[in-house]
């Protein structure tokens, strides 16, 4: 009951809303009937006593007059039978006598003889009531008939009654009336009470399921009692507790099953983190190569005085680094490395020239261990072939390289053989033979799989990633053709494998639309008369392209941010606009934006960025970009890039005897450029300029991405992911991991 009689329940409500206005309305019913009860009853003692007066007057006239004492006394006993009557008052006129009958209640003294009252008047609990007595009218002579006879005033009367009955009468109806009406309060009160149970005892039991529903308890059912609308209610909460109870049950074995998938998730994301440490660690087996020949070779070009030997140089850093720039491309998107997953560009090339680039490249190296490279091109080979040049040297680059690694005495020999010509295709055959420890025949079959080699061992002795021969295997596939190994331990094993080519000079519809080169002369003069504005805020990146660009005729602008780029645009003559994404000030989609909209015949824009996810290329397209290239950016596509920009149908196609390190910079200059925002990144980090960072790791970054040197970009991406996570002594020693990183792998020595 205490539950239910709380101040906001609707137990209290009902009650309150039923009580009040009917206590009220009972309060002026009663005090309407006792008012108007005792109004009566004083009409009921006045008319009485007006009565009684008047009778009193007309019969005691010629008593009165007569001073017929007995006559009055009669007259007044009469009266004086009647409850209310306490005492009669006459008066004599002519004998200004008073004679006093019963009580009247006060002094007759203080009555004056010309005393008249004629409307009743209340003194100390009687009331008073006043006539006139006069003579009769009857006349006395019947002689004269017409005369007027005048009554005679004789005197007056003055009737007195109490009021005690009236009050008696009235306290008594009073009673009656409040016990009454009590009585009413109270059987209004019990039915309220009854009435209201009905509705909020129901409510209070669904409360009650419902509090339980919501601690967890959905067994509970809601008893469907009291009125129609509870009733609907109770079915409606017990179908909720139905439903709700069928989603639990569902959601149960939902989360059974997620966290059974959950788990096998992260058993793979376990091993798919493992893989990728793998590859971080030793992804080295095939960058590291190329990337040796390039600087090896590039600061041989500063002692090298034969222009001959500059220009065979150049071939081989030329190819070096395009076998280098691919196999970093392949192992971004090694996720999708399958039959097809690598695009090949297929080229008329020197298949001699490319072998005699390889021969320089790995004598040199056999050479150092104490072996011999010997390489056999069989007479039926074309010298010329139509294919994927950099593709094939990528594959023979990592057989003959894995060849040398795992010899220490003996040989290293490579063989290429004419297997098969069909109509336009001409299948080739390449084998690497080595003299080397050799692999257990149970070991060979896994060896074309993903971060596995022979001996765990070899990691530790000869570095690698272990992904060298998975490649070359999808590359194989990929060119047509099929790798097997054969081997014994001690003696050596043998690597041979197919690729097929088209004769020198075919195009396929896929690249009918190519422009053989015609010459050094053509290609170089294909920019020839294009005003090209560099938005670029690295220094090194400016000279980098605008060189390569002044090679093929262009003259070049140089904006260091994306505000300086705007301003040039609006005061000079531009045909295309090279613009960098992340530049201080204004950056390229901001800057991109702002040109489209300030000029009508706005030049065409292509971004550059070193950021290889697509949905940064996609905004600068939506920007208003009519293409993305991306760093380290491929000579010819952004050669190709700019003319089909201005819907020039020429292009250029691959060349051996071409390349974007043919503008090759020294070494020494980038490594103090690097170090230099290495030391303004600790400058950064100790003073928490969190603004300054921002452009520091854009600069690093922008060096990495544009000259391809990976290891040192993964180290720099990794130190941009985090570094805002981290506090500032961490990330001084993330720089000085980078700086021991460039002194250790020799970068630029």
């Amino acid at each position: 009951m205490k539950s239910l009689l709380k101040p906001n329940s609707i137990y209290t409500r009902l009650l309150i809303i039923g009580l009040i206005p009917l206590a009220l309305l009972s309060m002026l019913m009663g005090y309407y009937i006792i008012s108007s009860q005792r109004a009566e009853l004083l009409s009921n003692l006045q008319d009485t006593g007006r009565i009684a007066v008047h009778q009193i007057a007309e019969n005691a006239a010629f008593a009165l007059y007569s001073g017929d004492r007995e006559s009055l006394d009669s007259l007044s006993f009469v009266v004086l039978e009647i409850p209310s009557v306490t005492g009669v008052l006459f008066y004599h006129y002519r004998d200004e006598q008073t004679i006093t009958i019963g009580d009247i209640g006060f002094e007759t003294e203080v009555l004056s003889k010309d005393f008249k009252r004629e409307l009743p008047f209340y003194v100390d609990g009687h009331w008073y009531f006043y006539s006139q007595i006069v003579s009769d009218p009857a006349p006395v002579m019947d002689y004269d008939e017409t005369a007027q006879y005048e009554p005679e005033r004789i005197g007056w009367v003055l009737l007195s009654l109490t009021d005690k009955i009236l009050q008696q009468k009235e306290h008594s109806f009073i009673l009656t009336t409040a016990i009454v009406v009590s009585l009413g309060l109270l059987l209004t009160f019990w039915l309220s009470i009854r009435i209201g149970r009905t509705v909020s005892e129901p409510l209070y039991k669904l409360t009650e399921v419902v509090a339980d529903m919501e601690a967890g308890n959905l067994g509970r059912v809601a008893p469907e009692e009291g009125t129609i609308e509870l009733g609907q209610l109770a079915r409606g909460i017990n179908e909720l507790a139905t439903t709700v109870r069928e989603s639990n049950m569902r959601m149960q074995s939902e989360i059974v099953r997620a966290t059974s998938q959950l788990k096998d998730t992260l058993a793979e994301l376990e091993d798919a983190m493992e893989a990728k440490d793998q590859f971080l660690a030793r992804m080295s087996h095939e960058l590291r190569t190329p990337l040796t020949a390039v600087l090896g070779f590039s600061n041989i070009l500063f002692t090298e005085d034969s222009e001959s030997k500059r220009q065979q140089h150049l071939q081989v850093i030329q190819r070096c680094s395009n076998v280098l720039l691919t196999m970093i491309d392949d192992i971004l998107d090694f996720s999708k490395a399958e039959l097809g997953g690598f695009s090949l560009k297929k080229t008329d090339f020197e298949l001699d020239k490319l072998i005699d680039d390889l021969i320089i490249l790995f004598r040199a190296q056999a050479q150092e261990k104490g072996l011999e490279f010997e390489v056999v091109i069989e007479e039926k080979v074309p010298k010329k072939v139509h294919g994927d040049s950099v593709r094939l040297a990528q594959v023979v680059t990592n057989l003959a390289n894995n060849a040398i690694k795992f010899t220490d005495t003996g040989s290293v020999n490579l063989t290429i053989s004419h297997v098969a010509f069909e109509d336009d295709e001409i299948s080739l055959g390449f084998k690497v033979a080595d003299s080397g420890k050799g692999i257990a025949k149970d070991k060979i079959p896994i060896l074309f799989e993903p971060f596995t080699q022979e001996d765990t061992s070899i990691n530790r002795r000869f570095g690698g990633s272990g992904l060298g021969l998975t490649i070359a295997k999808k590359l194989v596939h990929a060119m047509g053709g099929d790798i097997s190994i054969s081997s014994e331990v001690d003696v050596g094993t043998t690597v041979f494998f197919t690729c097929k080519f088209n004769k020198y000079g075919y195009h396929d519809e896929e690249n009918s639309h190519e422009l053989a080169p015609k010459g050094q002369a053509q290609s170089r003069t294909v920019l020839s008369g294009l005003s090209i504005l560099l938005a670029e805020d690295n220094s090194f990146n400016q000279q980098f392209l605008c060189k390569l660009l002044e090679g093929y005729g262009a003259v070049c602008l140089i904006a260091k941010d994306g505000l300086e780029a705007i301003y040039t645009v609006k005061n000079n003559h531009i045909d295309v606009i090279l613009m960098d994404l992340h530049m201080p000030v204004v950056d390229g989609l901001l800057a991109t934006k702002t040109i489209i909209l300030q000029n009508v015949d706005s030049p065409p824009i292509i971004g550059l960025t070193a950021d290889i996810t697509e949905s940064e290329q996609q905004k600068m397209i939506e920007a208003g970009a009519v293409d993305v290239q991306l760093k380290p950016v491929d000579e010819v596509k952004l050669v190709n890039a700019i003319l089909a920009a201005l819907n020039d149908q020429r292009e250029i196609s691959y060349s051996s005897s071409e390349g974007m390190l043919a503008s090759f910079f020294p070494a020494e200059e980038l490594k103090v450029a690097i170090c230099e925002n290495l030391e303004h990144l600790e400058d950064a980090f100790q003073n928490n300029d969190k603004k300054r960072l921002k452009f520091i790791m854009h600069d690093l970054t922008g060096f990495c991405g544009l000259y391809g040197i990976s290891g040192l970009r993964e180290l720099i991406f990794d130190l941009k992911n985090c570094y805002l996570g981290l506090d500032s002594e961490q990330n001084l020693k993330k720089v000085k991991s980078i700086r021991r990183y460039i002194d250790e792998s020799k970068l630029f020595d």
